[in-house]
């Protein structure tokens, strides 16, 4: 990291520290707000959405939402600042701080414990690595994904990977199953007359060039896509954190960066896929074909990591081409023995009560009665 960008980095921190400890001074004594914060979309999605609505239902009050959409451009980082400023003010005020992914202004500051921290992470289970897992983090000047009193996890088996992520204690890691999961849980596999759906979803991969690495992928994709020989409506899930440029698409593509989007089209997609998405393990849910496009598994292996053998963990069928993937879609698929996707269900669904996010709600509720 050059020395210009070290220490514009130590003087944000310095400065951020700063504005938190003041906010905190000046509203000693009234730690009272649960807040729910992301700076991953514009509105709350996924674990969040289901606690906060669990809370609501509870008529729990002083209940407040902080939504940021960072997605790298040149608008979103004006914005960033000021953002991460208001983050910290509403953190100082808050008895629950709850967050879903990484919170860059969380891990300026010198927290005060009055203020607790709970990380609901996006994802369920442990494919990728991510966090202080991933190489060169420990390196960081801000230390990410520090300062969490409470991590919630979706299973067991997930439990080493998250402590290492966030290097937390086991006693802070709390297994409940993933809230999001419960709605996943009420919903059915949908047919539709007509064209079949097929949903892709690239992972993200950070800085410019892994943003054009994505679309290069998309347009491959989308180039091959036009060999298949069915009838398909094909639909493109991008990481909200990507910046997208207009696309010139056929008429039968849709992309779109909303999570909410991504879970009311479940249900009717006939085909799963992705390269390195935890979605897949969601998906596994309705028992139909998951597929693996992965041209960059060896770079990705180096730079990223899984916890698990991938290949092996998934058990889907993985190509390195979309071409090739394209081809199997027309001649195989059909036939496809579907016992690798039955086996991710039966691991990532340990809990299949729908009363995942009512045990986060009981542990939290639990906490403010006990402070």
């Amino acid at each position: 990291m050059g020395g210009l960008k070290t220490l514009k980095l130590k003087l944000l921190k310095v400065g951020l520290n700063t504005c938190y400890q003041i906010c905190y001074y000046v509203n000693r004594g009234r730690q009272q707000q649960i807040t729910f914060a992301t700076m991953r979309s514009t509105s709350l999605a996924d674990n969040l959405q289901a606690v906060y609505q669990t809370f609501e239902r509870a008529n729990t009050p002083n209940l407040k939402v902080s939504c940021y959409h960072y997605d790298h451009s040149f608008k979103s980082k004006l914005g960033f600042l000021w953002a991460s400023l208001r983050a910290l003010n509403t953190l100082s005020r808050s008895e629950l701080f709850i967050v879903d992914d990484y919170f860059f202004p969380l891990y300026a500051i010198n927290k005060q414990p009055q203020n607790k921290v709970v990380q609901l992470w996006h994802a369920v289970g442990t494919l990728k690595k991510f966090g202080l897992s991933l190489p060169g983090a420990e390196k960081s000047i801000l230390k990410p994904h520090t300062n969490y009193d409470w991590v919630f996890i979706n299973s067991e088996e997930n439990r080493a990977a998250y402590e290492q992520a966030f290097e937390i204690d086991s006693s802070r890691v709390l297994v409940t199953g993933a809230p999001m999961l419960d709605a996943l849980l009420a919903q059915t596999p949908q047919t539709l007359v007509g064209p079949k759906r097929l949903l892709y979803s690239p992972t993200y991969r950070p800085g410019l060039d892994g943003e054009q690495q994505v679309l290069a992928y998309v347009q491959d994709f989308v180039t091959a896509g036009q060999a298949l020989t069915s009838d398909w409506e094909i639909y493109i899930s991008l990481h909200p954190y990507l910046s997208l440029p207009a696309l010139n698409l056929p008429k039968n593509y849709h992309i779109f960066q909303d999570a909410q989007q991504v879970k009311a089209l479940m249900p009717s997609m006939a085909l799963f896929i992705t390269d390195y998405s935890s979605l897949s393990l969601n998906f596994s849910y309705f028992e139909r074909p998951i597929l693996l496009l992965t041209p960059d598994y060896q770079d990705y292996l180096k730079k990223t990591g899984f916890y698990v053998d991938y290949y092996q963990a998934i058990g889907a069928p993985h190509f390195d081409a979309a071409t090739q993937l394209v081809q199997f879609i027309n001649q195989e698929l059909s036939t496809l023995d579907l016992s690798y996707v039955s086996a991710l269900k039966a691991s990532t669904f340990a809990h299949q009560d729908r009363q995942n996010s009512q045990r986060v709600y009981d542990y939290l509720s639990h906490i403010i009665k006990s402070s």
